[in-house]
């Protein structure tokens, strides 16, 4: 199921939502990155509503569909379960590599880092979007 514009303009004018998660073709907590995304409905949606949209599902959208993503008008970018598939596997490899290890200091300052390497990736793969 996709968003209309009709009846995203509708919603937004009823309601007088600040923003707009939409349904272009990504799912939540998607964990292997296969979603294509409608970039032509992204455009039509941000084109029928004042508010920006929302991208629900993104870590489940290919690094190039993202951009297109941002570049056809989404705004809002959602990656949590990116996130949290970088921080644990951080995790899983420093406990695999030291199984004696018991001091979560030691290996969650690794999976940190390894969340904001992960962050700086796709603020770099998101880039900025064109100006109309």
């Amino acid at each position: 199921m996709r968003t209309d514009p009709a009846e995203a303009r509708q919603f937004v004018r009823d309601t007088g939502v600040d923003a707009l998660a939409v349904a272009v073709g990504s799912s939540h907590a998607m964990t292997t990155r296969t979603a294509a995304l409608d970039h032509e409905l992204i455009r039509e949606l941000a084109a029928a509503v004042p508010v920006p949209l929302v991208l629900h599902g993104s870590s489940g959208v290919p690094d190039e569909e993202l951009a297109r993503a941002v570049d056809a008008g989404m705004r809002k970018i959602n990656v949590g379960t990116a996130l949290n598939v970088a921080y644990t596997r951080s995790v899983r490899q420093f406990l695999d590599a030291d199984t004696a290890v018991v001091d979560p200091r030691k290996y969650l300052a690794g999976a940190r880092t390894a969340m904001a390497h992960e962050v700086s990736r796709l603020l770099r793969t998101i880039g900025t979007p064109s100006l109309q």
